[in-house]
């Protein structure tokens, strides 16, 4: 799968928008969505014991806890040192801690027999995401499980906000984003800025990928929270 070259502009504003992006979650907090709630158990019945997890984009580790039973083994990825320093003053034993840059996966092939990626999907620009998600798939062992959700439009906002923001970003700020890409205005206590997503019109956009990197879906649900989610299998 040919990826693209990117412009120095665009480098640059991609660059801008993941720094923004990560600075909401150096504040850990318990924010469970329900899909996570209704397929973590699923993920966990289906993962072997004794298994190796890859907990992608992970952060601070708010799922690594969970992911840890049945004497698994997980590894914590995320590119946040802030975060990933604060969950190495939490978990102790059977985690692995690793900061990379998931569009770049540093594993060796056919290595974990399961994957938790959660609310991070959202973070991969549209035209990688084969690319990402082949990576993926290669680190997996074939029958192993991975549980992704992926962000989709309209979730809080209409298709009509949609293409407003677009156009605004695109022609009003003069940005070079692209079709898929919302980026929006975060006011927290905590934290006030830009955030960028990435996200998909219809669940046939992602799955025609998930079949041509030889995941199957297992379990597939749209949530009002603004999601698709899935468990899939690596064949």
């Amino acid at each position: 799968m040919k990826r693209e070259v990117l412009k120095p502009k665009r480098r640059s504003f991609l660059a801008r928008m993941f720094r923004e992006a990560m600075k909401p979650y150096e504040h850990p907090r318990e924010e469970w969505s329900e899909d996570e709630k209704e397929f973590l158990p699923l993920f966990m019945d289906m993962t072997k014991h004794k298994g190796l997890i890859l907990d992608l984009g992970g952060g601070y580790g708010r799922v690594t806890p969970y992911l840890l039973a049945g004497d698994n083994q997980v590894v914590l990825a995320d590119l946040s040192f802030h975060s990933l320093r604060g969950a190495q003053k939490t978990l102790k034993e059977n985690v692995d801690f690793v900061r990379l840059d998931m569009l770049n996966l540093p594993f060796v092939e056919s290595i974990f027999d399961g994957v938790w990626f959660t609310q991070a999907f959202e973070y991969v620009p549209p035209y990688l995401r084969a690319n990402f998600l082949l990576s993926l798939r290669k680190t997996v062992k074939k029958g192993g499980i991975a549980f992704i959700n992926v962000a989709k439009i309209p979730n809080e906002y209409s298709i009509l906000s949609y293409v407003k923001n677009y156009i605004y970003w695109k022609f009003v700020k003069r940005q070079p984003v692209v079709w898929g890409e919302y980026i929006y205005k975060i006011d927290f206590d905590y934290y006030k800025g830009w955030h960028y997503h990435s996200e998909v019109l219809s669940r046939r956009t992602v799955e025609k990928i998930f079949r041509k990197v030889n995941f199957k879906v297992l379990k597939f649900k749209s949530y009002r929270d603004g999601y698709f989610t899935y468990l899939l299998e690596a064949h």
